[in-house]
């Protein structure tokens, strides 16, 4: 089923040479990470009195230690299993270079979801570009041939629940969260 789902997604690139820049885009390292990274520093000086900011500034912190455990873990899984990519057993449409690393859990898909899915369980509006990149990136590592339905799912499972995690104790961050906005406003950062 999971190679089925990657065909019938992958056949697709080649076709329409439109889409396929677009996938091109949206498949590297740089575009979506630089795009989120960006979304975040403006929500991080977001909002119209220090109230605002504080919000907005612990929903970036929180978002970074999802983002940080998520990799974590990840490493962890990539260290125990190794799942060889869909260009390396298969016939693909490859729109991408080769990468080395496993292929399971796919590590864009649990950037970008960690990533995304902590900035909408604490603001819904602001989590609709950050979902919209997530599942683009996702689906361009597909429909480019690095990974298979499977380990974009696993990745973007793997973000989910360190976000979600995150977001349900965020209580018992308080204090660290405090610190970290006390230490950067030292520095002007807050």
């Amino acid at each position: 089923m999971d190679y089925v789902l990657f065909k019938a997604i992958n056949d697709l690139a080649g076709r329409w040479p439109l889409l396929d820049g677009l996938m091109r885009l949206l498949v590297n390292e740089y575009f979506v990470p630089t795009s989120m990274a960006l979304l975040l520093v403006i929500m991080w000086f977001w909002g119209k009195d220090e109230r605002g900011r504080a919000y907005y500034q612990r929903v970036v912190i929180l978002t970074t230690f999802s983002l940080i455990t998520a990799n974590l873990i990840l490493k962890g899984i990539n260290l125990l299993y190794f799942r060889p990519r869909p260009f390396d057993t298969h016939q693909v449409n490859l729109l991408f270079y080769r990468p080395w690393d496993s292929s399971f859990p796919s590590n864009p898909a649990t950037t970008g979801f960690s990533i995304a899915v902590s900035v909408a369980l604490h603001s819904p509006i602001w989590g609709i570009p950050f979902l919209i990149l997530a599942t683009l990136f996702g689906f361009s590592r597909i429909f480019c041939g690095v990974h298979y339905p499977s380990d974009v799912l696993a990745g973007a499972l793997l973000g989910t629940v360190t976000a979600w995690l995150y977001w349900k104790y965020s209580a018992r961050l308080e204090r660290v969260v405090a610190f970290i906005r006390g230490l950067l406003k030292k520095f002007c950062l807050a």
